[in-house]
């Protein structure tokens, strides 16, 4: 403590106060009063019933048969680029009515959800990616999968036995939508103009009162970055806010509404749809959209959030919302995508696990399961990304929880925390650093135990730290000496 030898101090009052509550991680709710239930910081921990648990964490996804056996994927096609995911949906029982498609460089593979064998290569030689997919039905109601190339100036179809082009498709596509009985593609020469295909014939884009045609937008709102078919209504996002497309039978009915202005940019590749609602990130929070209203659900996360973040990706399965993203510390940094937060839709809790790269994510929903899966480039096999899993390919990633600043709501006084007490199934390690930079750092072992710590300070920063794969962390509570008036205390 702040001791001097010719000082005696005054008796100190003695009190057992809770850490933390454990309820989660939001820097606008963190207070310098314990128990402080609400860290400004943890990365690896997940929270649940008012313990630490494991974070999110990816392992190698293993697909399931129809017969319910565990298959180990074959090697990805093309681990040297940054591939984009999609989900093929067919007619075909042996495919399991599924299957897992990768778009990179010269073309696609696509990979069966019945037996997981081996990749159908289809090379197209575009020299340039193949960036988004989507599943659309013919006019016989055939299954088809479209795939555009903006660098290659490119629409491509798949009809499950052939790779054909659009040729009528004259500008490049950089984003796709099927909506009603037409395509809808933003044009990335003209980035504020929609086209859409002839009704019933995907391959007819001809401009005319009887076939394609195209709707240009005000730049008020910014280049437009994503297309979503919902709630009977075509919707346009753009930079800074979303259109509202009524876009059903004969053109001429065609009919657009501004619905929203954003205060931030918004990122496109966050945004999907998630049952009765639509998801997306904002350079602000997290927001829901359910066709009429837009909500901020959350803005545990805008410390994290920059303008630049354009690799930000996600989806949602099992009421979670999975983004992957580029965690900022002090100052902003380019780079890949380096952490995964789970948000589960429900309760707005958010986890938040980081040291590894997800470019790209989609969700294979089959008969037999309900994944997510995730891409990156260098890796041989498929991601599967999982909420509380606490590894990152079956090695465990170091956990972290922190606070800084607690002074216990008494900010003059000097406290000497004395000792901790947990009752935790895991064991962590728990360090405590007081306002002069002092730092005691002790061990805890499974089971109910007590360690001494004898630090002294009017703040202090406090960390629980774990490497170990699966923790269960309960409350800690710490025994502390409070000397009122602080330093005017010793006489």
């Amino acid at each position: 403590m702040y001791y001097r030898k010719n000082y005696v101090c005054a008796k100190p009052s003695r009190s057992r106060i809770l850490l933390s509550g454990f309820k989660g991680a939001d820097p606008d709710k963190v207070s310098t009063s314990l128990p402080c239930d609400y860290a400004e910081y943890a990365a690896g921990f997940g929270f649940k019933d008012g313990c630490l648990i494991a974070g999110p964490g990816v392992k190698y996804f293993k697909g399931i048969k129809p017969d319910l056996t565990e298959a180990t994927l074959p090697d990805l096609p093309a681990p040297q680029y940054d591939c984009r995911l999609g989900v093929y949906r067919n007619d075909e029982a042996s495919d399991n009515y599924n299957k897992i498609v990768v778009m990179y460089d010269n073309g696609a593979s696509l990979l069966s959800a019945g037996d997981f064998a081996s990749w159908s290569n289809l090379f197209y030689f575009l020299l340039a990616p193949f960036e988004e997919g989507i599943n659309v039905l013919s006019a016989e109601g055939e299954p088809l999968y479209v795939m555009v190339s903006p660098q290659a100036a490119k629409m491509c179809v798949y009809t499950g036995t052939e790779f054909n082009e659009i040729t009528s498709a004259s500008a490049t596509a950089s984003s796709i939508c099927k909506h009603s009985e037409r395509i809808f593609a933003v044009m990335s020469d003209e980035d504020c103009t929609v086209r859409y295909s002839d009704a019933f014939d995907i391959y007819n884009w001809d401009v005319s009162l009887d076939a394609g045609g195209y709707i240009t937008f005000d730049r008020d709102l910014g280049r437009i970055r994503k297309l979503v078919s919902f709630a009977d209504y075509l919707f346009v996002f753009c930079d800074y806010g979303i259109y509202r497309v009524s876009a059903r039978g004969d053109q001429l009915s065609f009919s657009v509404k501004r619905l929203y202005t954003a205060c931030s940019r918004i990122f496109p590749r966050t945004i999907v749809e998630a049952g009765d609602r639509i998801i997306f990130c904002a350079g602000d929070g997290i927001y829901s959209f359910d066709g009429y209203d837009v909500t901020r659900i959350s803005t545990r996360m805008n410390k994290y959030f920059n303008v630049a973040a354009s690799g930000m990706c996600a989806a949602y399965c099992r009421h979670k919302y999975y983004l992957a993203f580029r965690m900022c510390d002090d100052t902003w940094t380019d780079g890949n995508n380096n952490a995964l937060a789970v948000m589960d839709l429900d309760t707005r809790e958010i986890s938040i696990s980081r040291g590894f790269y997800i470019y790209d994510m989609a969700v294979l929903a089959s008969g037999c399961q309900n994944v997510v899966l995730g891409i990156a480039k260098g890796a041989t096999k498929l991601y599967q990304p999982e909420e509380e899993l606490g590894s990152f390919l079956g090695t465990a990633y170091e956990k972290e929880w922190r606070i800084s600043g607690a002074d216990m709501g008494r900010q003059g006084d000097v406290k000497v925390i004395l000792s901790a007490e947990s009752n935790s199934e895991t064991s962590f390690t728990l360090t405590v650093t007081n306002d002069k930079g002092k730092s005691k750092q002790v061990e805890f072992s499974p089971g109910k135990c007590t360690r001494r710590l004898g630090i002294a300070g009017k703040s202090f920063d406090i960390k629980i730290s774990a490497q170990s794969e699966q923790v269960l962390i309960r409350p800690v509570t710490l025994t502390v000496d409070f000397y009122e008036g602080g330093e005017d205390a010793v006489q």
